[in-house]
Order: structure tokens, then C-alpha cells, then sequence
């Protein structure tokens, strides 16, 4: 069985979307023949945890770990501590602390915090990587410094083969301009990001978009396999409540709050007092205070909100299934355009009507009308909107669900990611 490293931050017990690529990968990487050996730290420092996720990992699957420093305990000392830290949300944007913090988070930590950790598992692997005569490696960002570390050691082993896997953009990622980056520390991404794309033996991405845009950037060899969905995990179940449910999972902020949404469910309610009385909006994950505030504004909407807090990946799955709509939000941003939520897949899989928010084009939409699974709305556009919620809450549209959604089963997805590794 031939051996692949994986080069992952994050690892179970991390929670949330990031850990759920390559925990899945390495659940079926045996069965085709390849037996993976994940690195990953000892101490990460995140805020969700899903200690649930741990029993999928394969038998099979080795993981070597070493301790990681990171400056988060500075910061705490300096700033206090918040349970939003390290979550991604941007809290008080325009508070001076929080000025501050992301400035120093954007110029003195390139390409990321966890940047004091590229050194010591250069030498860590270089020896085990002799011992266990490893010739693949993948690394998978953000954090991108995962990227830095499978950069040095194809330097040291010029004959590796290397899959650089970008579940994000870098460079061209709108977020990198809420940390007030100088024109040195942005050219000094760039530059990082270039050496990483033309070394590797293959560039590794999740969406057409993002694809197009890392060949633009200069690497020499891109390639596509999208998130998915693990049919284990999902099974459709019949709806059996007296409630009209729409629900999201997941991050919720500033770049993904569709306003028009809120005020047209309020405007709907104000109309038709049984709709009023059966519209619950079921939020679970991050969810940006600014955010909530706002739909809490909305005295039709204000009592129709149930907040489900972090929910562990099990969790969620259950609640997918009481769902009659979920709302699926893109970052309203460039890096929207290409932007496929791992949840998407999820959805595809239970086969509830999706409906969906985002930039004006993306892969999303496209994705959307390809499987006939719901409606797409830009930001700033309402059209008939109205119309189509009522359509879905008196069950008068049918969604086919097109058979091409089994592409994206994870054993599927796998199989691709085989196809790549034995073609280096």
C-alpha cells in the first residue's frame, strides 16, 4: 500500500468545515490502495471542537503530531481573551482594539499565525519521512503556512510528489483586507503564495473559479475536486412537524447577511398571521452579533428565531432533517464567486430545496441550476423572492434533484484524488 502524507492544521477534535476534506479523503484513501499518515499539532489552538468526528477516523490512518506555538496567549494578555478570537468573525470592526489586533494579525503574522511552526516540523519530517520512505505529500490551507512546510521539505526532497490543496484562495482572499495589510505584506503573500503554486507537482482546488484564478497565478499544474458529502453520514427523512423551518449552519457575518431575506420573511409574517405562527429560522454555528441584532430588529422575526449554538457534525445531520428550506449564504465578495460551501453537498444529499445567496455570478448559482435544487438571489436583489418562499412553504413547486449530485459523494470525490496521486 503506498504511503501519501497529509500536512492538515486541522485534525478531530477540531470541528467545523475545515477538518471535514481531508478527514474524509483519509476515511476512503485505504480502500483504493493508499494508506495516509496525517501531521497535524499536538496543541491547536481552536475554539470549536467536535470530539464526535474522531471515530471516523480510519484504522488504518497513522498521525504523527508535534507541538505548535502560536501567539494567541500574547494576544489574550494584551487584549483580553474572546470566545470569537480564533473563529472567524470580525467583531466591532471599526473598534480600535480590534484595529489593531487584525493589523498585527495581517502584517506581523505572514502568512498566518501558525507560521512558528513551519521550522520545527520541517525537521521533524524530513527525519520520519526517510524512516517511512514517504515519496507523496499533500498539504491543505488555509492556514496556508501548512503550505510553507510541504514547500521546504520538496526542497529538500526535490523527487516528492506533492498535491498543494487550497480549500481557499490566499492572496486573492477578500478577508486579507480586513487585516489593513501594507503594500510589503502584501506583496510578501503574493510572492509566498507563487513559490508554493509553481513547485508543487499539482495545485489542488475546490471550485471552476478558483481553478481558473490559481492558473492565472501562475501554477503549473491545477486541478479540481470539489467538497462533498459522505452518504453514511446522511439519510433523507420525512418531515413530520406542524412548523415551516428554515435553517442555516454555519458562519453567519458581515459578508454573508442577506438583509433583503429578513425583511421580506417579516413583511410575509406581518401579512399572514399562520405563516407567523409556523416560520421558525434555526441558526446554529458563528453567528455575528451584529447579525443577530439586526434580525432581532424585525418584531415579526424577533421571536421566530431559535439560536442553536455550535452544534457538533452529528448534530447538525439530525437537524437537517427537520429542515423544509435551508438557506445557504456565500461571501457577498470576490472570493464569493467561487466559493462552494462544504454544506451545499450536505444539502444536495438530504434533498431539500436550497435557497441561496451570493454575488451576482458564481459557481454556486451555476451548481444550483445544474442540479435543480433551489433558488439563487444575488445581495441586493429581492425579484421574486417572495414569491418563491410561498411556493416552498404551500409545497407548490416540486425540486427534481438531479442524479448528477452523486458525483459528489465522498467515495466518488476520493477516487478522483487516486486518479491524481497515481498519475505524479
Amino acid at each position: 500500500m503506498k504511503k501519501v502524507l497529509i500536512i492538515t492544521y486541522y485534525w478531530p477534535p477540531a470541528g467545523g468545515s475545515g477538518v471535514q476534506r481531508w478527514l474524509k479523503f483519509s476515511k476512503y484513501l485505504p480502500e483504493n490502495g493508499w494508506r495516509p499518515i496525517i501531521y497535524t499539532p499536538e496543541n491547536p489552538s481552536f475554539q470549536i471542537q467536535d470530539k464526535e468526528l474522531s471515530s471516523e477516523i480510519n484504522s488504518n490512518t497513522e498521525v504523527w503530531k508535534l507541538p505548535i506555538w502560536e501567539p494567541y496567549s500574547l494576544r489574550n494578555k494584551l487584549f483580553g481573551y474572546s470566545d470569537n478570537s480564533n473563529s472567524g468573525i470580525i467583531q466591532n470592526r471599526n473598534s480600535i482594539k480590534n484595529k489593531m489586533m487584525n493589523w498585527i494579525r495581517g502584517n506581523l503574522f505572514i502568512p498566518d499565525p501558525k507560521i512558528y511552526w513551519v521550522n520545527s516540523s520541517v525537521k521533524f519530517l524530513i527525519k520520519s519521512i526517510q524512516e517511512e520512505k514517504i515519496d507523496y505529500i499533500v498539504s491543505t490551507g488555509p492556514p496556508h503556512s501548512m503550505h510553507l512546510i510541504a514547500l521546504s521539505l520538496k526542497k529538500y526532497f526535490p523527487n516528492i510528489k506533492w498535491i498543494a490543496d487550497f480549500r481557499d484562495p490566499w492572496s486573492e482572499l477578500d478577508l486579507l483586507d480586513e487585516f489593513y495589510l501594507s503594500k510589503r505584506s502584501r506583496k510578501k503573500h503574493v510572492k509566498l503564495e507563487k513559490e508554493v503554486i509553481t513547485s508543487a507537482d499539482i495545485t489542488l482546488t475546490v471550485s471552476e473559479t478558483w481553478a481558473k484564478s490559481l492558473k492565472n497565478l501562475g501554477a503549473s499544474r491545477v486541478e479540481l475536486i470539489t467538497n462533498g458529502f459522505d452518504d453514511i453520514d446522511l439519510s433523507p427523512k420525512e418531515i413530520r412537524q406542524d412548523k415551516f423551518i428554515i435553517g442555516h449552519y454555519g458562519l453567519l457575518n458581515h459578508l454573508r447577511n442577506p438583509s433583503n431575506l429578513w425583511d421580506i420573511l417579516n413583511s410575509i409574517c406581518k401579512k399572514d398571521k399562520v405563516f407567523h405562527k409556523k416560520l421558525e429560522i434555526r441558526l446554529a454555528g458563528n453567528i455575528d452579533t451584529e447579525v443577530f441584532d439586526e434580525i432581532k430588529r424585525y418584531p415579526y422575526l424577533k421571536s421566530q428565531i431559535v439560536n442553536l449554538g455550535y452544534l457538533s457534525h452529528k448534530d447538525v445531520i439530525k437537524e437537517y432533517n427537520k429542515v423544509d428550506l435551508f438557506l445557504l449564504l456565500i461571501f457577498n465578495s470576490n472570493s464569493g464567486v467561487g466559493n462552494y460551501p462544504g454544506k451545499i453537498f450536505e444539502y444536495f444529499a438530504i434533498k431539500r430545496p436550497i435557497l441561496a445567496f451570493g454575488p451576482e455570478k458564481s459557481d454556486t448559482k451555476e451548481l444550483i441550476i445544474k442540479t435543480s435544487s433551489g433558488f439563487y438571489y444575488d445581495y441586493n436583489t429581492i425579484g421574486d423572492l417572495e414569491e418563491h418562499i410561498m411556493k416552498i412553504y404551500n409545497k407548490e413547486i416540486e425540486f427534481k434533484f438531479s442524479d448528477k449530485i452523486d458525483q459528489f459523494n465522498r467515495k466518488n470525490l476520493t477516487k478522483e484524488l487516486v486518479v491524481l496521486l497515481n498519475s505524479l
